[in-house]
């Protein structure tokens, strides 16, 4: 069994890579003076040994996956975004096309409107205007007629002064003729009845002529005023001719504005086909771009089932190295477990002699109500024991720096992952500069990540773990996280966490 087990321990070193401790060169299966046990405790040192290496690896490779898991989400989210939008797109351009005929088919009845309501216009307009043209014509034959009348009218009452005349001459006749019957006695008496018939006949005459003057002057007076009308309706005939020209040209401009819309009732039709191409185009890509996107989806969800599954294969890694170091045996990372848990009892020791002391409260040792620190990127938090631990932790973080040359930091974290006080160097006043902000000024900040909050919540004597160490811009730091609880009369307080390079040392 020794032989068997001390022949995998040698096979599993010759395929490790880097540095790793090695038995010594007498160190045999059949050496006489290495008993089974110690044989076993090397074998296992050496597997440990193998086994962290191998966590490194995990976490290593972990990150990367879940690096890029995350990458293939976000992508695969955008993906899925411009499927949206590609299918808005679709549906715009569908609409375009709907749109587009609509127009061609209203433009084409516009224009079979227009070209019928042109023609109709045309046709009404000519037959108003030759109208307006005989009317004209016809005033001016009227006006001619009245003129004649006139003319004739003013030899009627021309006329009817002769009667006039005549009459007065009968009467002056018929006067003399009964002074003549007057003087012949009864001779003349019979002239005298001829006489009074003469001067009856007249007064009627002249009672007639006066009538028909008078009738005359109402029928000029009347003749007149149809002639003043006549001229006015005359006037505005010829006017009426006159605009018939101007309406002749509007009606020649709206023929040719008839012309225009035909034309762009084509030319819409010459867009409405590239319209509909590109939709035709559009469903066909939104198509393809759905089967993709349904991929991606896929491809995205069984990365991150992946991710997962390498999350569970470094807890089972740390578990085994947890294993190995709780064994007894003695591995190259024993000592700085050793010293990390005097740390974290040290701390503890600490906190409780600043409650006994009044130097604190335990309510305020315990606070989570964490107040963010404005302006600054990355977010900076306090709480009622910030000021405290700035006070208290410094010389055990600053002393854990010599404690391993592979020792990178030393802090205390509450069981939120809230890291109130760093170690001086990357406890910078931050800068302009987010990046460098991340990697030099990280006390006071919140690292609620699986490592960060597994530290914090640890209640085993330690929890060795291996993580990839963000320092902001895109940059890591592969490292193996050792923290040892902190309890604080009894009550879980975090615990002290300790990163240092997975490097071995030389």
């Amino acid at each position: 069994m020794a032989q068997q087990l001390h022949g995998n321990a040698a096979a599993v070193l010759d395929d490790a890579d880097g540095p790793v401790a090695r038995p010594p060169e007498n160190f045999t299966a059949d050496a006489p003076d290495v008993d089974g046990h110690e044989r076993l405790a090397h074998a296992v040192s050496l597997v440990g040994s193998r086994l962290g290496n191998l966590s490194v690896n995990i976490a290593d490779t972990s990150g990367t996956v879940g690096d890029v898991a995350r990458d293939l989400a976000a992508e695969a989210e955008a993906f899925h975004e411009l499927t949206g939008s590609l299918r808005q797109i679709a549906d715009t351009s569908a609409d375009a096309a709907s749109v587009a005929r609509e127009a061609v088919g209203s433009a084409a009845s516009v224009r079979d409107g227009l070209s019928d309501t042109a023609t109709s216009i045309e046709n009404a307009m000519s037959v108003a205007i030759r109208d307006i043209q005989d009317m004209a014509r016809s005033s001016n034959e009227v006006s001619g007629e009245f003129d004649a009348v006139v003319g004739q009218l003013s030899e009627v009452y021309g006329f009817s002064e002769s009667i006039k005349d005549i009459a007065t001459e009968t009467q002056m006749l018929a006067i003399n003729a009964g002074i003549m019957a007057a003087h012949a006695g009864d001779a003349g008496r019979g002239f005298a009845v001829v006489a009074e018939s003469v001067r009856q006949l007249a007064g009627q005459t002249e009672r007639v002529s006066r009538d028909i003057i008078t009738r005359l002057e109402k029928l000029s007076a009347s003749v007149e005023v149809l002639q003043k009308q006549n001229r006015s309706n005359s006037e505005k005939a010829a006017a009426a001719v006159e605009r018939s020209g101007t309406i002749d040209a509007d009606l020649r401009k709206f023929h040719v504005f008839g012309e225009n819309v035909a034309t762009m009732t084509n030319e819409i039709s010459g867009i409405s086909e590239p319209v509909e191409r590109a939709n035709r185009i559009c469903v066909d890509v939104l198509d393809k771009v759905t089967v993709l996107d349904s991929m991606a989806q896929e491809n995205a969800a069984k990365l991150a089932n992946t991710s997962e599954k390498f999350d569970h294969l470094v807890s089972f890694s740390e578990d085994m190295v947890l294993l190995v170091e709780e064994s007894g045996i003695e591995t190259e990372d024993t000592p700085v477990i050793r010293a990390c848990i005097a740390a974290a009892q040290e701390t503890a020791r600490l906190f409780e002699q600043a409650v006994d002391s009044g130097g604190i409260s335990m309510p305020a040792l315990f606070d989570e109500r964490y107040r963010p620190v404005a302006g600054t990127d990355p977010q900076q938090v306090l709480t009622a024991f910030t000021e405290f631990t700035d006070r208290v932790m410094p010389p055990i973080q600053e002393a854990f720096l010599d404690v391993d040359p592979r020792v990178v930091f030393c802090a205390a974290v509450d069981r939120n992952g809230y890291l109130p006080t760093h170690n001086h160097k990357y406890s910078r006043p931050q800068s302009d500069d987010q990046v460098w902000n991340a990697a030099n000024c990280r006390n006071r900040r919140i690292f609620d990540d699986r490592t960060g909050l597994a530290a914090g919540r640890n209640t085993k004597s330690f929890l060795l773990q291996t993580y990839r160490r963000d320092m902001g811009g895109g940059q890591y730091q592969l490292m193996k996280d050792l923290s040892s609880p902190v309890f604080v009369k009894g009550r879980h307080w975090g615990g002290l966490r300790v990163g240092f390079s997975t490097k071995q040392k030389r």
